[in-house]
């Protein structure tokens, strides 16, 4: 297909999704008697029955279906963590990225179930009027939650309730398990590294689950963290002297530094003296979490999340020797 095809194709996509006329759409399926209601974030929608021709947007989501065996049609071309690097097979068909679809690739595979979340919770309207579509967002807030919300209506669509109920009870063990020993431990410091740019997260923030679902305890509030913009500093770190110092690189997960340039690994970037004079680089309580499964998964997977709350297990383990 030529550019000019390839642009005309998009306009009338495009136009047919605003028209809500697309030959795909959710009226084929509000009369089908085998429908099942799925809830979602943004509601519920009535889905077909076991649905065949599947495209997801949200990579939680991939990560639910792999650990439950169903298959999927259409993905976001993304960094997938490696547990997860099956997905970018070429019997996958590539349907977008995580932020923009491809209505051409759409118009093709014809989905009878589109998911979306996250980064892709944008396109939800626009992509209701091409397929069944549901929300599957996760807020941190009650995160927990929604996780099992989406992991069971995942299972219920496929006749999976065994596998699922028994995957929400994993991870509830492991949740409660870790912590018992997270809310022991001293304060930390979470921080988010752009390369040397470094932003702290406090709970009620982005990555504040993990105090708010994991236990552990923050040496900030959100009134403590600065302004959008204004820069957080090692100087800022050191006056600080956190027991814990929990940092997420966010150029490793995506495998691109923001801005474009060369990528800085933060393991690199914290080998400063600011940092080692602190409590937690002097005990070795600098922790650098899963990137891909903290940046890029945001812990919503169930894969991601159990493997997150692996690693934070061992590490606490590790300083009571």
């Amino acid at each position: 297909m030529t550019i000019s095809n390839r642009m005309a194709s998009r306009r009338y996509w495009l136009a047919c999704i605003a028209a809500g006329a697309c030959a795909f759409g959710t009226a084929t399926w509000a009369a089908s008697p085998a429908a099942t209601t799925v809830v979602h974030a943004m509601g519920s929608t009535s889905v077909p029955a076991t649905p065949k021709r599947v495209v997801v947007y949200d990579l939680a989501t991939l990560d639910t279906m792999q650990a439950l065996g169903i298959a999927v049609t259409g993905v976001p071309k993304a960094q997938f963590p490696q547990y997860m690097a099956g997905y970018g097979d070429a019997k996958y068909t590539v349907a977008g990225t995580l932020f923009e679809p491809d209505y051409d690739a759409l118009s093709k595979i014809k989905p009878d179930l589109i998911v979306v979340g996250g980064r892709s919770a944008a396109k939800y309207e626009a992509l209701s009027k091409i397929a069944p579509t549901v929300d599957f967002s996760v807020k941190g807030e009650h995160m927990l939650k929604d996780m099992e919300r989406n992991i069971t209506q995942i299972a219920n669509l496929y006749n999976k309730q065994a596998q699922g109920k028994a995957l929400v009870a994993k991870i509830h063990q492991a949740v409660g398990e870790l912590r018992q020993v997270s809310s022991q431990a001293a304060p930390g410091l979470l921080l988010m590294a752009v390369n040397e740019r470094i932003m702290p997260n406090a709970p009620g923030s982005r990555f504040g689950f993990l105090f708010d679902t994991l236990g552990a305890r923050s040496a900030i509030t959100a009134k403590d963290v600065p302004a959008r913009g204004t820069a957080y500093t090692f100087e800022d770190v050191a006056k600080l002297n956190p027991q814990w110092i929990y940092v997420i690189d966010r150029n490793t997960a995506t495998g691109s530094a923001a801005g474009g340039g060369e990528i800085i690994p933060s393991q690199k970037v914290f080998d400063n003296a600011q940092i080692k004079n602190t409590a937690a680089g002097q005990k070795g309580q600098v922790v650098f979490l899963d990137p891909k499964g903290w940046y890029l998964m945001g812990s919503t997977g169930p894969t991601a999340l159990l493997g997150n709350v692996e690693q934070l297990k061992q590490v606490y383990a590790a300083a009571q020797r």
